[in-house]
């Protein structure tokens, strides 16, 4: 007996009732004034300090589009809960007097760090969240339940500078000289020099440049899927974009000449690539100040980067370098294309992860049904759109088969014999190494398992002996496999080395491949080191 079950990414039916939004939960918007304070931090910046007319504004607005279903950042008038047409209005409305404001809204998060990371994800609203003239922030939840999943949720950000706020609070300008008039609600005359001084002494306590992904990150999401308005018109999903922004109050000049992403194990650079500037941003959105590197496909899971970005100003030219860590899966990681690949696992295998690439015709996995054996139990949730986490249980010899959209699909199959595969790979004082397990992937290929030996030999490991594995797509929780490119580059994450009469060192490796005597493959290490 099979059991079936359909699991879809993103549901977007609503179940429209007499409900309204309302109800949030006070630990959740506690999390999320302490999570963005906690990502300005870690980019070098002062934290917000939280505004209650900003916070009664975002409360406003998440209600009104919670309860109509809706999304963005304007309102209709006539409409339930209407209370401005823009973000200034509203914030106006809530009694915040400078209309110098800004706001960031996401709809069908989970809750507030997966909304904050939507948002950090998306270039423009990364802008906004790291601006550097605002101090303050006022953040409303607008939800039907607390207790349905699918229930519209929405998270408004709304942000001002209090220095500007204070001056439209005080006595309008009525001296000689400069000054700004429509900047505040009710509209007085500002002084231009204090204006301008609050906006300074904001920028003064934030960096000269804020990079992100922040140097030495090391949870940073593998992918950027959408934002409105589009960025990256032409793609659905693509790798998370590395920003910089120069500080107005240091740089009014500045030119960035250079701008690459290397991966650390290999040094080689990220390709293709998208430099989104002033000049080329499609919706004409980023200052001169701004500029935003898109790698057009998905990072990796769980792996180094580092950044190179080289600008010129009057000053000359100066060089940035620093590296970040996209996050791990927290359980086995497996990657499929779809093409009835099997996954085994051994029978303690609680939880796996199954990453499937975008493709150019399905960005994503979207809808999963499964099917499973009697006896088993299954249940599954979305890590991204192409990443799936498998929560399972079940006996040797028990399998639960997964298809989505295409006609592609997958299996997971219990097997007693998985522990060959979580073997590591082992090299013996005589320098014989022995792949137990190495997922070899050619150029527009599946993925195949093969074990491999080589001996060195006169400076290169020789391959002294290999065979192909059935068809199963595994690792295992104490050991990622060893991988092989489509260019015969390898990759040992974790490679056992035993001395003679010495404890076992654990290092990771990479090699190139090199053809000697035309027909002889041997492999030459090109960087290595310990764990």
């Amino acid at each position: 007996m099979r059991m079936k079950r359909t699991f879809t990414l993103l549901p977007l039916v609503f179940s429209v009732g007499i409900a309204h939004a309302g109800v949030y939960d006070s630990g959740d918007l506690d999390q999320a004034y302490f999570y963005l304070n906690q990502l300005r931090v870690r980019a070098g910046m002062t934290e917000f300090s939280p505004n209650l007319q900003l916070e009664q504004s975002a409360f406003n607005h998440a209600n009104y589009l919670a309860d109509n279903l809706l999304t963005g950042h304007y309102e209709s008038e006539g409409t339930p809960g209407f209370t401005g047409v823009a973000p200034k209005d509203r914030t106006a409305f809530a009694g915040y007097r400078s209309l110098a404001v800004s706001e960031n809204v996401s709809s069908g998060s989970a809750d507030s760090i997966d909304s904050i990371e939507g948002l950090m994800s998306a270039i423009y609203h990364r802008f906004g969240f790291l601006d550097l003239a605002n101090n303050e922030v006022g953040i409303g939840i607008g939800k039907v339940s607390l207790s349905d999943p699918s229930a519209h949720s929405v998270y408004v950000y709304n942000m001002g500078n209090s220095g500007l706020n204070a001056l439209c609070e005080g006595s309008a300008f009525s001296g000689f000289g400069r000054y700004y008039y429509n900047v505040c609600e009710p509209d007085i005359n500002i002084n231009a020099t204090d204006f301008e001084n609050a906006q300074v002494m904001v920028q003064g306590n934030n960096p000269n440049i804020v990079l992100w992904p922040a140097d030495g990150g090391s949870d940073v999401p593998p992918a950027f899927f959408e934002e409105s308005p589009d960025p990256l018109p032409d793609y659905s999903v693509s790798g998370y974009p590395i920003s910089i922004q120069f500080n107005p109050l240091t740089f009014t000049d500045v030119e960035v000449t250079e701008f690459k992403l290397y991966r650390e194990s290999d040094n080689s650079e990220v390709q293709p690539t998208r430099l989104l500037t002033e000049s080329t941003d499609p919706n004409g959105k980023l200052s001169a100040l701004e500029y935003a590197l898109f790698p057009l496909e998905r990072l990796e899971w769980e792996t180094a980067y580092r950044v190179q970005a080289t600008y010129t100003s009057p000053s000359g030219a100066d060089t940035l370098r620093w590296g970040f860590k996209t996050r791990g899966v927290g359980v086995p990681l497996y990657t499929v294309q779809g093409g009835d690949e099997v996954i085994s696992i051994s029978p303690n295998t609680s939880a796996l992860a199954v990453y499937v690439p975008p493709t150019a015709r399905f960005s994503n996995i979207s809808q999963v049904n499964y099917r499973y054996n009697s006896g088993m139990t299954v249940d599954t949730e979305f890590v991204d759109g192409n990443t799936l986490r498998i929560n399972l249980t079940g006996n040797v010899g028990q399998r639960a088969t997964f298809s989505f959209s295409g006609g592609r699909s997958f299996v997971v199959k219990i097997s007693a014999d998985v522990a060959e595969a979580c073997e590591p790979a082992t090299l013996t004082p005589e320098l014989k190494a022995h792949l137990p397990i190495l997922h070899y992937t050619p150029y527009q290929g599946e993925t195949r398992v093969l074990w491999m030996d080589l001996a060195y030999r006169g400076n290169l490991f020789e391959v002294s002996n290999y065979g192909v594995k059935d068809n199963v797509v595994g690792a295992c929780e104490a050991c990622e496999p060893a991988t092989l490119s489509s260019e015969l580059k390898m990759h040992i994450p974790t490679l056992h080395y035993t001395p003679s009469e010495a404890e076992t060192a654990v290092f990771w490796a990479d090699l190139d491949s090199e053809l000697v005597d035309s027909d002889k493959l041997v492999f030459r290490v090109t960087n290595y080191g310990f764990k």
